[in-house]
């Protein structure tokens, strides 16, 4: 049975002895990341901070630092390496297997136990870390899915997003030129309105994999979410925006973006290991109007930081998801495996595995692989 949500997975993963709950005080400033980047330098198991300093929340950390935890959260043996589950992925996603979401009633829906508008929105409630030490702020956004949706076609995006606590009732964004958000959010800016957004934090680990992945333009990931779980994503309609919310999220912010509204974001100690710049930019903002949330939240994050680590295996899986489903849907024959490795942040360098069968065959494949939806990652 597909995972419903983050808790079954947090279960699951204690009950095979791949989680590690840290009852110890830790400091969300620094210290909680650094302790999960040294582990997961070691891959060690999954972290549970149940004690983060000045907060009741729990945080999960560190969840998909070995192949094993990728298989288990795709239901998988194992032993699976990470081709095995990156074929699996192929197979499950093909086009005529795509699940479409089911709405469900709110009151069934877990992220709406607890709703917070007005004067009582206050993101500073959650225990966002703040992960290196050059770091702009703190990152309420890294193991975390934006919703947004088309103006012009209704298509519904999830993708994954960096974002930054900027303030109790403000996210800053970092909407790379070119990323499916970023044209929609051109497209309200046309229109002059603001684009209304969802941002997810706990949602189930398929889910969050398939946000970090690359899928064509007009394509829902909650199709694929589907497709993999084997069972579609339950959702529910937002408190104030008219969006599909997973219904078993732990937090959902909710809010609008004006791209005509700038606030400082950055830097961020990037998975290059590098800070991405020496000061911070000015990127749009989301607003924040809403925010709803479980009974004893759980938050989820990921380290970042240099390679290889619990942020470069989401990559490698959904990124070498992704080139190997594009080329399959190109009906290029002999092609026998692709691998984005974790090492090259699970982009930049992509090896695919061909069975020679014409003069140009290799050439071809190539070409193919630069014009995928993921040309700009291994480019």
């Amino acid at each position: 049975m597909p995972y419903k949500g983050i808790r079954e997975f947090i279960a699951k993963l204690e009950e095979e002895g791949e989680l590690r709950r840290v009852k110890a005080e830790v400091d969300w400033y620094l210290e909680l990341a650094h302790i999960a980047k040294i582990s997961e330098e070691q891959s060690g198991p999954a972290l549970l901070f149940e004690n983060v300093k000045g907060y009741a929340t729990p945080v999960f950390a560190s969840a998909f630092t070995t192949p094993s935890r990728l298989a288990a959260a795709m239901e998988m043996p194992r032993t699976s390496t990470l081709p095995q589950v990156t074929r699996e992925w192929v197979q499950r996603t093909k086009p005529d297997k795509l699940i479409a979401p089911q709405w469900i009633e709110a009151g069934e829906a877990p992220c709406k136990e607890n709703v917070d508008t007005g004067d009582k929105v206050d993101l500073t409630k959650f225990p966002v870390p703040h992960l290196w030490p050059n770091d702009g702020g703190r990152y309420f956004g890294t193991a975390v899915s934006f919703i947004t949706k088309d103006p012009e076609t209704g298509w519904v995006n999830v993708g994954t997003y960096r974002s930054q606590l900027l303030d109790k009732q403000t996210l800053g964004t970092n909407f790379i030129p070119g990323k499916h958000a970023d044209m929609m959010l051109k497209k309200y800016a046309e229109q002059g309105k603001p684009m209304p957004v969802a941002v997810c934090v706990g949602v189930d680990p398929v889910f969050l994999l398939v946000s970090a992945s690359r899928i064509a333009p007009g394509r829902s990931e909650y199709d694929y979410a589907g497709a993999l779980r084997g069972a579609p994503v339950d959702v529910v309609k937002g408190e104030t925006v008219d969006l599909p919310i997973p219904a078993n999220a732990e937090i959902v912010v909710e809010g609008e973006i004006d791209a005509s509204t700038f606030g400082d974001e950055g830097p961020f100690g990037e998975y290059t290991g590098y800070y991405s710049g020496l000061g911070s930019r000015k990127r749009n903002v989301v607003k924040v109007n809403c925010v709803t949330y479980r009974n004893n939240p759980v938050f989820w994050m990921t380290t970042v930081g240099r390679p290889a680590t619990d942020q470069h295996m989401i990559q490698t899986l959904a990124y070498t998801g992704s080139l190997w489903s594009g080329l399959e849907e190109m009906k290029i024959p002999g092609i026998q495996s692709v691998y984005l490795p974790p090492e090259a942040g699970g982009r930049f360098l992509a090896i695919i595995s061909v069975k020679q069968m014409y003069p140009g065959h290799s050439m071809q494949v190539g070409t193919a692989a630069i014009s995928t939806e993921m040309a700009l990652m291994i480019l």
